[in-house]
């Protein structure tokens, strides 16, 4: 059975959030613990994101999928990759695919997807892997968001998003590539700073959208609903929809985080590139 944290929920055949530096791992594994919620995150946030670079555009968003959208019926195997996403000072660069693998075959999922994150380096030169989504019999479609690059000291935020192909259960995590220390940050960040600043668990809805000018990691927060409901959970920590702002310091555990004015805005400091 998947089950997953309220603190990380998303729409159908997407996403969820997460948590301070580990060391980069070549797989990730395991089963996720998020919630289920129907919500699309991209609308909320777009209004109110500026983009600096002039160079910005192009698909930020690694998602294959094995199905026609409109029809839901199964078309084959298909593959994303995005646009590269620069470094402000363009030292670093990162792309990401999803390749989406489809069957016909008896007992075998007629559709899995394998996600992955790729950074290239002064040291290095070339791309090489930093995060592989692999399916999960639990989650057997992911897939990978650039957001954007810090305007200093070269971080890298990004959504990984899980689900179960046909149904709503789905999430998605906030991470957090700190290109210098070669470190991506635990899938817990989110919950973990909310929690600390309440002073108990924390039910919410969190997902990724930029830094600050001073480094600082910008969500989207909102109330948890119980699906059907319309009323928040009774721990619920967010009263209504906002930003906020995480303190990434890596000799802190647990972030701080601090609520951003209304009228906040984004601004995004990576170039794209076709």
């Amino acid at each position: 059975m998947l089950t997953f944290s309220r603190s990380a929920l998303i729409a159908k055949n997407r996403r969820r959030p997460v948590a301070w530096f580990k060391e980069v791992k070549p797989a990730i594994n395991g089963i996720l613990t998020i919630a289920i919620i129907a919500l699309v995150w991209h609308g909320y946030v777009s209004a109110r994101v500026e983009h600096q670079s002039s160079s910005n555009g192009g698909s930020m968003s690694a998602n294959a999928s094995c199905f026609r959208k409109s029809t839901g019926r199964l078309v084959g195997s298909n593959k994303s990759v995005t646009s590269v996403l620069v470094s402000p000072d363009g030292l670093y660069r990162a792309f990401a695919e999803s390749e989406a693998v489809a069957s016909q075959s008896p007992g075998a999922p007629e559709c899995q997807n394998t996600s992955k994150l790729f950074v290239s380096d002064p040291k290095s030169g070339g791309f090489h892997p930093i995060l592989i989504v692999k399916p999960s019999p639990e989650s057997l479609g992911n897939n990978i968001d650039l957001v954007d690059w810090s305007l200093n000291g070269h971080r890298l935020l990004l959504a990984e998003g899980v689900w179960q192909w046909g149904s709503d259960a789905g999430g998605i995590m906030v991470r957090i590539y700190d290109a210098e220390s070669e470190k991506l940050s635990r899938e817990s960040l989110v919950d973990e700073a909310f929690s600390r600043y309440v002073g108990k668990n924390c039910a919410g809805v969190f997902f990724p959208v930029g830094f600050s000018s001073s480094g600082q990691v910008v969500v989207t927060a909102e109330p948890y609903f119980e699906v059907g409901e319309d009323k928040p959970v009774e721990d619920s920590c967010v009263q209504q929809k906002g930003f906020w702002l995480i303190e990434i310091d890596t000799d802190t555990l647990i972030p701080a985080v601090s609520q951003a004015p209304d009228n906040y805005r984004v601004q995004h400091y990576a170039k794209v590139l076709p």
